[in-house]
């Protein structure tokens, strides 16, 4: 009765078609971060492996799809704001929705369920719906529209925040070399104002070089006024003038230069300090090295003569820019001294007891014969490449010095006693010690030379040829013979703490037992070396022999003994 007398036709509810179920928003959301998770470990991939450098090329292309996908949703969401009504009518015949509009339907849900209506409340249901999924759909429109817009522009923003980032590290690399050029060239720039300040000083000393001049000249008239009194007493006593050759040779006393010009003397060599100047890295009176310019210019065409050449005589490769010595000198003061020897001044005793300084003196390739030097200041003197015969360097300060390269014959360094003491020193001052701590004799000749009761603490005699060397007394502490060839030396009673013999040649059986014994008490262990034999033509390949001595003046001079060379084969501190 009831279902005949509802006015409301009823009809069993149908589910809307497939095609209108719109897109739920849990699926918006996952698909929304599925393509945002996508394009940035895309985007991240290909910064990390292709490199900035892609990124910079490619920069053009990456901001046209960003803006490409920005102007692709800001038109989807124009089109649904401007066909929005007919879209949603057709999905979901709606039009349109608005909060007041859900109240009708709602009523009727309710009367109809009040009037126990089944149709009735199934078709407000789905009007109800209807409206609800309308409303919803638009919102989670709006929200996919502004999320997406806002999406892409954070992910443009953060990906130009990483361009950015890259092309600022990539500034601050080449900043960086920059920087590290620039330091370089402020070091080379501080070389050079170093250079100019050296340079400054050397032109100052310059100035005493008119002083050396005139000190020349005086120390010529003396030599000149001595020798006119030397023949004056040969003549009319039947004994042949002295030739020109004795005559420059003669001596003469630097008692004889009188007080005024001894002063002067030491008064310029006190003026004259050392310092640094331009290394030209040619040396005029050296044929070694003259021969090394020489075969420079064949060295591309004959790289392998060269280099056993080189190796021979111990050529060393010259920088392409001239830079300064290794340490501060005094030509001047060397110039001084070379003045004095050719003036025929021997004696130094006079000039040395009044404070001459002849110490930083550079005076390389110079001929120095009969002089004595009592006393003498001549620490850090350079005197490479020069020939002393019968000179006395006992008593004197010789701390640091240079001899390389040097050929010293029938010469002293031994400690000055009574009976050779040169006045103004008086014997019982005696004995004047010899100091030469730290002196370079490396690549000399040293023939009968005597360094006994010297101090050659720390001294270098490494590739030096020593014959008949009296090293008796002498302090050998630290010093180094590496690749000397020891021709019948004398160690008694020297002190041999630390003195390392590796790869000296020396001769005879039982070198090392016989050279622990001879020296001062357990200042040498012999068990830190060990010997191996040499040939006489292997010992006379060695160069600096093969240029100084024949096969039989070696034989004469080792009685035939066998060669042997040293190898160390323990650490000093064991």
């Amino acid at each position: 009765m009831d279902e005949l007398s509802d006015p409301k036709p009823t009809s069993t509810p149908q589910p809307p078609p497939a095609a209108n179920v719109p897109i739920g928003p849990a699926n918006i959301s996952v698909l929304l971060s599925l393509l945002m998770f996508g394009f940035g470990a895309a985007a991240g991939l290909l910064v990390a492996f292709s490199g900035f450098g892609f990124l910079e090329d490619s920069g053009a292309i990456i901001v046209t799809v960003f803006m490409s996908a920005v102007v692709v949703v800001a038109l989807l969401g124009l089109i649904l704001l401007m066909f929005r009504r007919r879209l949603w009518s057709k999905l979901f015949g709606v039009a349109e929705t608005q909060l007041e509009m859900f109240a009708a339907p709602l009523a009727r849900v309710a009367e109809n369920a009040l009037d126990r209506n089944p149709g009735g409340a199934t078709a407000a249901a789905r009007e109800l719906v209807q409206l609800v999924l309308a409303r919803y759909s638009w919102l989670t429109a709006r929200r996919w529209l502004i999320a997406s817009l806002t999406g892409l522009i954070a992910a443009m923003a953060a990906l130009a925040g990483t361009a950015l980032l890259f092309k600022q590290n990539q500034l601050l690399a080449v900043q960086s070399d920059l920087l590290r050029e620039q330091n370089q060239r402020i070091q080379e720039q501080t070389g050079l104002l170093a250079q100019d300040v050296q340079l400054a000083e050397a032109a100052r000393n310059a100035a005493l070089a008119v002083e050396i001049t005139d000190i020349a000249a005086l120390v010529g008239a003396v030599a000149a006024r001595t020798r006119a009194e030397q023949d004056a007493a040969t003549a009319g006593t039947g004994t042949l003038a002295l030739n020109k050759f004795t005559r420059m040779t003669n001596m003469v006393n630097a008692t004889e230069l009188g007080q005024e010009l001894t002063l002067r003397i030491v008064s310029a060599s006190r003026a004259a300090r050392p310092y640094l100047f331009l290394d030209q890295g040619y040396r005029a009176e050296d044929s070694n090295d003259k021969i090394r310019v020489a075969m420079a210019l064949r060295r591309d065409d004959l790289p392998q003569t060269y280099a056993r050449l080189a190796e021979a005589k111990g050529w060393q490769d010259q920088p392409l820019q001239k830079g300064l010595i290794d340490r501060p000198a005094s030509p001047e003061r060397g110039e001084l001294l070379r003045v004095l020897i050719a003036g025929g001044v021997r004696n130094l005793e006079p000039l040395n007891f009044v404070g001459l300084d002849l110490s930083f003196a550079y005076m390389q390739d110079a001929d120095i014969g009969l002089v004595t030097a009592q006393g003498a200041l001549l620490s850090y003197a350079d005197f490479s490449g020069s020939h002393f015969t019968e000179v006395q360097l006992g008593g004197a300060y010789l701390e640091n010095a240079r001899f390389r390269k040097c050929r010293i014959e029938r010469s002293s360094f031994a400690d000055v006693t009574a009976e050779r003491t040169q006045p103004p020193y008086q014997p019982e001052d005696a004995p004047a010690p010899s100091f030469l701590a730290g002196a370079d004799f490396s690549g000399s000749v040293l023939i009968d030379v005597d360094f006994s009761d010297t101090d050659l603490l720390a001294a270098n005699f490494d590739g030096a040829l020593l014959v008949r060397p009296n090293f008796s007394n002498a302090v050998l502490g630290a010093a180094t013979l590496r690749g000397a060839v020891l021709l019948a030396p004398r160690f008694d009673g020297a002190f041999l703490k630390s003195t390392d013999l590796n790869g000296a040649v020396v001769f005879g059986d039982g070198f090392l037992e016989q050279l622990r014994q001879a020296a001062l008490p357990e200042s040498f262990v012999a068990a830190r070396y060990e010997v191996a034999p040499m040939t006489v033509e292997a010992v006379m390949a060695i160069n600096i022999v093969y240029l100084t001595l024949e096969p039989e003046e070696v034989a004469l001079l080792t009685q035939g003994a066998p060669a042997f060379r040293i190898k160390r084969i323990r650490p000093f501190e064991d």
